[in-house]
C-alpha cells in the first residue's frame, strides 16, 4: 500500500514510518523538516515543506491510498497564546488537506487527535469516547473541530475517516521539553544533572502509554474497516510523583525537586478507557510504565 505520513518525522511519525516500512509498505513523508535524532531512512520519499503549500501538499497525495495526519503546529500551551494561528496553521490548513483529498478519491483517512486535550477535566474517569468535550486549551478546541469536519467530510462524500484520541505517548525520540513529554524531560533532566520542576503538587494522575504499543494500535485500526473514535492509551493512570518514584528507581539518581503552580491549559487526573478498541482490534498495550521508562532511560543514555 501507498501510505503518506503528514508529520513523519516528528516523535510519534517516525516510529510510525518505521513500523510500516517494516510491514512492506511503500512510504511518502511530507514534513517541514527532516528528523531530529536520524538520517533521512532509505526507501522513504520525503517531501519536505509546509503544509500551507498546497501545490506541495497536492503532489505528496498523488498515487496515495491511505493518509496519516499527524501534523500540528502548536501544542496546548502555545495555542493559548495565539488563537488566531492555532486555527489558521491547524485548522484551516488540515481543511485544505481533506479538500485535496476528496478531490483525489483518496477513502482513507486517518487523524491524530488527542486523548486529554479534547475532553478537558473529566467528569467521569475512566474517559470514553462517548464522554462530552470542554476542552481548556486552543489546541483542544481546534482537534475536536477538526473531528467534526472529519464527520462532514464522511457524510458529503465516500470517505472513512478514523480518528485517535492518543493518552500521553512517550519514548525513544521525544524532545525534551516540559510542554510535550513529562516524562522525558525527567530523564533528559536526570542525565545532565539539572533539576525537575513540578506544577502543582505531583498528585495528578493521567495515561501514559509507551511508543511502540501506541504505533502497533494505530496500525491494526488503519488496516481496519473501522472509521468514527478511538482512545489508545495503557488503561491506567499514573501520578507525576509516581513517576518520579519509577525514575529513581530506574535511574539510581535522586534529582532536586521544586514545584510551581499548575498551568491553566493543563488537563488533570485523566485516564481512557480502552474497551472499544480492545473489542474492535483485540489489542491491550504490553508495555507497563516501568518498563517503558526504563527503555527510554536506555536509548537516552546511548544516544546523546
Amino acid at each position: 500500500m501507498n501510505i503518506l505520513v503528514i508529520g513523519g518525522n516528528g516523535f510519534i511519525g517516525s516510529h510510525l514510518v518505521d513500523f510500516l516500512l517494516l510491514n512492506g509498505h511503500k512510504v511518502r513523508v511530507y514534513d517541514l523538516s527532516y528528523e531530529k535524532y536520524r538520517k533521512p531512512l532509505h526507501h522513504v520519499d520525503y517531501r519536505i515543506s509546509t503544509i500551507e503549500n498546497t501545490v506541495d501538499v497536492y503532489e505528496a497525495l498523488l498515487g496515495i491510498d491511505l493518509v496519516f495526519h499527524l501534523a500540528s503546529a502548536s501544542v496546548p500551551s502555545s495555542s493559548n497564546i495565539d488563537p488566531v494561528s492555532d486555527v489558521k496553521n491547524n485548522l484551516i490548513n488540515t481543511i485544505n488537506i481533506l479538500n485535496l483529498v476528496v478531490k483525489l478519491g483518496i477513502k482513507r483517512f486517518i487523524y491524530f487527535s488527542s486523548g486529554g486535550a479534547v475532553y478537558g477535566n473529566p467528569i467521569i474517569t475512566p474517559i470514553t469516547e462517548e464522554h462530552p468535550l470542554k476542552p481548556i486549551s486552543s489546541y483542544g478546541i481546534v482537534k475536536s473541530t477538526v473531528e467534526s469536519y472529519l464527520y462532514l467530510y464522511q457524510r458529503l462524500y465516500d470517505f472513512h475517516p478514523l480518528i485517535l484520541r492518543p493518552s500521553n505517548p512517550y519514548g525513544p525520540r521525544q524532545s525534551h521539553f516540559l510542554a510535550q513529554g513529562v516524562i522525558s524531560t525527567f530523564l533528559m533532566k536526570l542525565k545532565m544533572n539539572e533539576g525537575i520542576n513540578i506544577y502543582g503538587d505531583g498528585n495528578s494522575e493521567k495515561d501514559y502509554i509507551y511508543i511502540d504499543d501506541l504505533i502497533k494500535a494505530t496500525y491494526l485500526l488503519s488496516l481496519s474497516n473501522n472509521t468514527g473514535i478511538f482512545n489508545i492509551g495503557s488503561g491506567v493512570s499514573t501520578s507525576i510523583n509516581k513517576i518520579i518514584q519509577i525514575i529513581q528507581k530506574i535511574t539510581q539518581k535522586k534529582p532536586q525537586i521544586s514545584y510551581s503552580n499548575i498551568q491553566n491549559y493543563d488537563v488533570l487526573n485523566f485516564v481512557l478507557d480502552i474497551t472499544k478498541i480492545s473489542q474492535q482490534i483485540n489489542w491491550k498495550p504490553t508495555i507497563t510504565i516501568e518498563l517503558g521508562i526504563e527503555k527510554l532511560w536506555n536509548w537516552i543514555k546511548s544516544s546523546e
